[in-house]
């Protein structure tokens, strides 16, 4: 234990940070100077807080003190979608001991990496389990969301790590199942993205059937409800026309030709600038 169990009660009571990190911390300077706890992690203070501290303790938590974990996180965690949804996301990253972004995906040099891990998130999915059927008893459909996306990313590691088709088609159902939370608390970026990665796990799963029909609902959904232009979406969306050409070949022109001339979303239509036909 790298904190005591009432430290990590009152990393947790302070809250999901859902607002982006200025060098340590989003909080005030009083309040850092009276709640930082300097055995945890960075002070208990950093993007993604209090995910990792979470992580470490989940080991050496009886069922009763991860119930009540579960029950601090769920009053505090955000109802309402933010402006930047780092942070949130982060937090639940954590919980699963995935300090890194994107899993497999971010790179082939950690999807070699984690085929020599022995990947274990039996006890993270034990609290994440726990801390969805509060979310959802508490009407939280954003936090839902986040949950289904961030499980949608392990099983897509578990997926292609163990050549798992049976996980591949759960991974697609949790990521379907974000896109519908996002449409009842309208957080417009979990509207598609979850579309994106699931197209990338299918990308890298060689299922071409699927990822076709993933990128494509990517950017369906974009031109619908994508909030703004920036580079990021800009980079998914063009994954998924870069796929699409390449490997849609029969249909590709025509559907080109339709989002070039038709798309009225401003991120659409600057991605379609993008790519030749």
């Amino acid at each position: 234990m790298h904190i005591t169990y009432e430290q990590l009660l009152e990393i947790v009571s302070w809250g999901v940070f859902n607002k982006p990190m200025k060098g340590i911390s989003c909080l005030g300077v009083e309040h850092l100077k009276t709640k930082k706890i300097k055995e945890a992690m960075h002070g208990g203070v950093y993007t993604g807080s209090p995910g990792k501290d979470i992580y470490l303790m989940l080991p050496y938590l009886t069922n009763e003190q991860i119930e009540e974990v579960a029950n601090l996180l769920c009053k505090s965690f955000p109802k309402k979608p933010p402006g930047n949804h780092v942070n949130v996301a982060a937090c639940i990253r954590f919980i699963y001991g995935q300090f890194e972004k994107q899993g497999i995906l971010r790179s082939n040099d950690d999807f070699e990496r984690m085929k020599k891990e022995e990947l274990n998130w039996e006890l993270p999915r034990k609290f994440i389990k726990i801390l969805y059927k509060k979310l959802e008893k508490d009407n939280n459909y954003y936090g839902l969301s986040i949950l289904c996306e961030m499980e949608g990313h392990r099983l897509g590691d578990e997926a292609v790590l163990e050549n798992n088709v049976e996980k591949l088609t759960l991974m697609a159902k949790v990521y379907c199942e974000s896109v519908n939370f996002a449409y009842k608390c309208k957080s417009y970026k979990q509207m598609f993205t979850p579309y994106y990665w699931a197209a990338m796990y299918f990308v890298k799963f060689k299922d071409k059937e699927n990822a076709i029909k993933y990128s494509k609902l990517t950017i369906k959904n974009a031109e619908k409800y994508c909030p703004d232009s920036r580079g990021s979406y800009i980079d998914k969306l063009s994954h998924c026309l870069k796929y699409l050409k390449k490997n849609d070949v029969k249909n590709w022109k025509e559907f080109y030709k339709g989002y070039r001339q038709k798309a009225k979303n401003k991120c659409v239509k600057k991605t379609f600038k993008k790519i030749k036909a």
